[in-house]
């Protein structure tokens, strides 16, 4: 056996000298290894469960969510809500597509969306001055606003439990009113869908498809709030505002963040609207927050953006299209909003959606995707791009994966060759997101939608703790607490073992997740680092293939510590050691600041 490295400084970087088969993992709590902190973990909601016990139980209390995220589209009253938004279609019936015969309302403007169908009249909730008074014209007494408003109030109530609590939502689309053609129809449906060839923007079923918003600031005759003709612009701010403060005094709860827009470019037969040019954007970005700025309740509420896809290649990344069919993607709205005062200071933080698989794709596969949002490029990727292009972490603001799922419900898929596909394949993705993409965040799509776990989800009300799905992402979501700091940790001797490390002085704990991307066992060693001080055990939770979830308790000796990791298997060691003591410095401990920045040392 080679000797033990000898540690030279107080938290510099200390590795093992081991027989060459061992893979070494190298941990740096040093301050030049400190990179993003984390804000914690979550999903979105979908349905009713919610207001559930056993999902909240298992929501904070097994899988230690402390993000949670909803949908902000507003839902209005009588009559601005009559059957279903004076949609054509109120049945199941094919035989009964509405007088247009594509099972739906269109119109291209304000005006045009007044148009009697049905023998129904639509009708303007048109927002005034008052925002209070604009407050009564939406509901907060359905099924979505009752479950946000109770999963809200429960993690507030549990957020010393969880290290933190954080409330955040997106808008799935704005008022259908406020919309216009984007000049694209809908294809690929079938049954009682849409018909084909149907353009945008439409109501389907009480949806507010597609379409784009009016972000020129003409005033409109049809949105005169009593005091003359008003833009979709300022109302698209009004009606957020309103809805954002009735919610808040619905349930007495706060949001921490909003997304003006979910999945900025695309256009579905669900709720949705499309920004296609980083103007349209810092247009809203820019009205919300003089809006929101104007209410004490609302004025600390960050905006976070543009959360669309992080996509496939470098094109997705920067822009798509060309001519009058330009579609502007993640670093092309952040360059933008950089170069724009007024959105900057707007942005309070970044979003992204990471729908991507490289980087899980294959054993050693490399995160090309999360490599190039967080740091750019500075040579091409293909031809036709930029030069050089500034990923997010260039703005100096952190960032946030908000949403992904696809994954199927077992923990090894497919079932023969490389298991992209099933639960394994989230750890290996939260620990690219984590590490190579630097985010601060990571929140599934849904934890249950009322169905058998599936691609969308992480369990179901029957299988609950026991779904390999949930367990995955337990292995991050449980033991890595709000307020860590994510450290450089690398392998040695293994392109096939992943491993990062999360700080959390605060609390005086170190956790190191290792992810196993081989079918054959591997022996990790690792020599604990002086930070945090006297750590005597460590927890250690192992899944695998029908294994999940086993507890171990692992004692190093002389500071070094070897853990077996199985085939496709996932282990989370924690490590209670010694805090900080009360009188150390501000920013010692590498926590965030108020803004959510991180200290220059974090290798930004």
């Amino acid at each position: 056996m080679r000797s033990v490295a000898r540690a030279v400084l107080a938290g510099a970087i200390l590795a093992l000298a081991l027989p060459a088969a061992a893979q070494v993992v190298t941990i740096d709590t040093s301050a030049a290894g400190r990179r993003q902190v984390i804000d914690g973990f979550g999903t979105c909601l979908s349905g009713s469960e919610g207001q559930a016990q056993w999902f909240q139980d298992l929501y904070y209390d097994e899988l230690g969510a402390s993000l949670l995220r909803f949908d902000l589209t507003p839902e209005f009253v009588s009559p601005y809500s009559d059957h279903h938004y004076s949609s054509p279609w109120y049945s199941n019936d094919p035989s009964f597509p509405g007088p247009e015969g594509n099972n739906v309302r269109t119109y291209t403007d304000a005006a045009s969306y007044l148009k009697p169908w049905g023998g129904q009249t639509p009708k303007l909730a048109v927002m005034g001055p008052d925002i209070d008074k604009n407050v009564l014209l939406f509901r907060f007494d359905t099924e979505k606003a009752k479950t946000a408003g109770a999963m809200a109030q429960l993690g507030e109530k549990k957020k010393a439990q969880l290290g933190d609590f954080k409330l955040f939502a997106s808008l799935w689309s704005p008022p259908p009113w406020l919309k216009l053609s984007s000049g694209n129809t809908i294809s690929g449906q079938s049954g009682n869908y849409p018909k084909n060839g149907t353009p945008w923007p439409f109501i389907w079923g009480g949806n507010f498809a597609g379409g784009v918003l009016d972000t020129s600031g003409t005033p409109r005759a049809e949105l005169d709030d009593g005091t003359g003709p008003t833009s979709a612009l300022t109302q698209y701010a009004r009606s957020l505002a309103a809805y954002l403060r009735g919610f808040q005094k619905a349930f007495g709860v706060k949001l921490y963040a909003i997304s003006l827009q979910n999945e900025i470019n695309f256009e579905e037969f669900y709720n949705s609207c499309r920004y296609p040019l980083a103007s349209d954007y810092i247009a809203i970005l820019k009205a919300a927050r003089a809006e929101l700025d104007q209410h004490a309740d609302l004025k600390a509420i960050r905006i976070e953006g543009p959360e669309d896809l992080l996509g496939g290649d470098a094109w997705t990344l920067w822009q798509l299209g060309g001519g009058s069919k330009i579609t502007h993607k993640n670093l092309k709205y952040l360059e933008q909003v950089a170069a724009d005062p007024l959105a900057a200071k707007a942005l309070d933080f970044v979003s992204v959606h990471g729908y991507a698989l490289d980087g899980a794709s294959a054993a050693g596969a490399s995160p090309v995707q999360w490599e190039r949002f967080a740091n750019g490029w500075s040579s091409a990727p293909a031809a036709g791009l930029p030069a050089s292009v500034k990923g997010f972490s260039h703005y100096g603001k952190r960032s946030w994966m908000t949403e992904t799922s696809g994954e199927a419900p077992e923990w090894l898929s497919p079932a023969s060759g490389f298991p992209s596909n099933g639960a394994f394949s989230i750890a290996a993705k939260i620990h690219q997101a984590l590490t190579a993409g630097r985010q601060s965040a990571w929140v599934y799509w849904q934890l249950s939608d009322g169905k058998a776990v599936a691609a969308q989800t992480l369990t179901d009300a029957a299988q609950r703790e026991k779904s390999p799905k949930l367990v995955a992402a337990k292995h991050f979501f449980r033991h890595i607490r709000p307020g860590a700091v994510a450290v450089a940790t690398s392998v040695t001797g293994s392109t096939t073992l992943y491993a990062s490390a999360y700080l959390h002085e605060g609390e005086g704990t170190l956790t190191v997740v290792l992810v196993n991307t081989s079918a054959s066992a591997a022996s990790a060693e690792l020599q604990l680092p002086p930070l945090p001080a006297k750590i005597a055990s460590l927890e250690a939770r192992t899944s695998a293939k029908d294994s999940y979830d086993k507890r171990s308790t692992l004692a190093p000796a002389a500071g070094k510590l070897t853990v077996a990791v199985p085939g496709y298997g996932v282990v989370t060691l924690r490590g209670q050691g010694q805090a900080p003591k009360p009188d150390a410095g501000p920013g010692s401990d590498g926590s965030a600041r108020s803004d959510g920045s991180v200290a220059a040392s974090d290798g930004s």
